[in-house]
Formats: structure tokens, sequence, C-alpha cells
């Protein structure tokens, strides 16, 4: 399942889905995702898929995007994560994001031991 952007007030908004590389979020008709409200900016924050993680930006708007009750200008983001676009308040629901993008890290491959009789001085042409 993709990662979406869920309304805590049900009714009024639609979950945004964060399918695509970059969702753009505002009032203009332009945006991927169009939120009618007053104290939204026309092009007010965008969320990026970065490295198999989201990370979410505000794109200057006037009342500003906050994540778990601080505000920010970037900020990555987990599942869970309670993110206020200007007055609404959104859950993002990515169950997986924990397990995406964690990759198993692979053991460093080890330096073969030199012996310094194998060598060989370089010519200085």
């Amino acid at each position: 399942m993709p990662a979406r952007l869920v309304p805590l007030v049900s009714g009024l908004i639609r979950p945004i889905p964060l399918e695509r590389p970059v969702v753009l979020i505002g009032r203009h008709q332009e945006c991927d995702a169009q939120v009618a409200h007053s104290r939204i900016s026309r092009r007010h924050c965008c969320v990026a898929q970065i490295a198999g993680g989201l990370v979410i930006r505000d794109l200057g708007s006037h009342n500003g995007v906050r994540i778990n009750g601080e505000r920010i200008e970037e900020a990555a983001l987990e599942d869970g994560d309670e993110i206020a676009i200007g007055p609404i308040l959104f859950r993002l629901d990515w169950p997986r994001s924990s397990h995406e993008g964690s990759e198993p890290v692979a053991p460093k491959a080890e330096t073969p031991e030199i012996d310094s009789g194998d060598l060989v001085p370089l010519d200085d042409d």
C-alpha cells in the first residue's frame, strides 16, 4: 500500500495518496492534491520520495507546516507522524516505511594483507 496522508477530521478532505515522486499540495488547481481552505496557500508544500524515504517541504506558505507540533521548513517523515498543513491535521499512513529503504548492511570486505616483499618499485618516466 502506498503512503498517504489521512485527514484526522473525516468527511471534509479526502486522504492524499503519495504515489508520485513529488506530490504538490495546495489550493491551486495545478496541485496534485488540492485542499480548498482559505488558510492553505496556493502552493503550500510538497512531499517527495527521496532515497526510499519521504520528505516534506514547506514552499513558503503563510500558515506553515508542522510535524508532530513542530514547525518545519523541511523534514523526513515516518509512519504515524502528525502533519499539520496550515490548520488541517493529517496522519501519515505508511506502515511499510520502517522496513523499506532499510536494506541490510553488507559486511565490509577485508583488505588483504600485503607483504612488503610483494611490492614492485615503479619507474619514474
